[in-house]
């Protein structure tokens, strides 16, 4: 769905997935088949490295990340499902992405995206956070605009002439709108502007598999998605 509506707005320049491909969802592999599929360039994810982890058997780690930013062990379970279910060429796709990625629009301003934040995959920056980290966010990227992920809620906060948004989620929104949600950026010249485009679907067959996948947790990712995307 969300797919059918990027087409029927596009084409566009760059199609950018934000990260978490292969985690919490009914087909993994499958999931990054597409990606491949469509050409899209990534940044890495906090989940995409915790499926690495699991994938290399720790010899590629997550990291940079506080103690309460770690995977507990259920959602471990989760991730090693989710690696045991990648082909080679898929896990060697996650191991290699970046964590940011840019482009330079016609205006000469610099827009950027990253999963979380341009030094690590792991904090959470929620929509109220202090000025002092929107603008640590914004100086680290060292752009006009700052795209990411990670939290699920879809905003758009100014920061003097500069702009910060997370782009919210496709798989599992939690800001009370259970659509799916991408974002898209243009400069026609006189800077980057971002708008939040909504698509709904019919969730239930996918939460019917979802159900049946076999991934640990499963109940418990249905809940969520129920609760906190309304």
């Amino acid at each position: 769905a969300v797919l059918a509506e990027v087409d029927r707005r596009g084409p566009f320049d760059t199609l950018v997935g934000g990260g978490d491909y292969a985690f919490g969802g009914a087909f993994p592999d499958d999931s990054l088949a597409l990606v491949v599929e469509r050409g899209l360039t990534c940044v890495r994810g906090n989940t995409d490295e915790w499926i690495i982890e699991a994938a290399t058997n720790g010899r590629q780690p997550a990291h940079g990340y506080e103690p309460e930013q770690a995977h507990s062990e259920l959602l471990r379970s989760v991730d090693a499902w989710a690696a045991a279910r990648l082909s080679d060429d898929h896990r060697q796709l996650l191991a290699n992405l970046p964590v940011s990625w840019e482009t330079t629009g016609p205006s000469g301003q610099t827009l950027a995206f990253v999963h979380s934040t341009p030094w690590s995959t792991h904090p959470v920056i929620l929509p109220d956070a202090p000025e002092e980290m929107a603008r640590r966010m914004l100086d680290a990227a060292g752009a006009q605009m700052l795209l990411y992920g990670h939290i699920h809620y879809a905003y758009t906060r100014q920061v003097d002439d500069r702009t910060l948004a997370c782009v919210g989620s496709v798989g599992m929104p939690f800001d009370g709108d259970w659509r799916p949600c991408f974002a898209v950026a243009e400069d026609d010249g006189a800077g980057w502007r971002v708008e939040h485009v909504r698509v709904g679907y019919d969730r239930e067959p996918y939460l019917a598999a979802l159900l049946e996948s076999g991934v640990p947790n499963a109940a418990e990712f249905i809940s969520s998605i129920r609760q906190r995307g309304g």
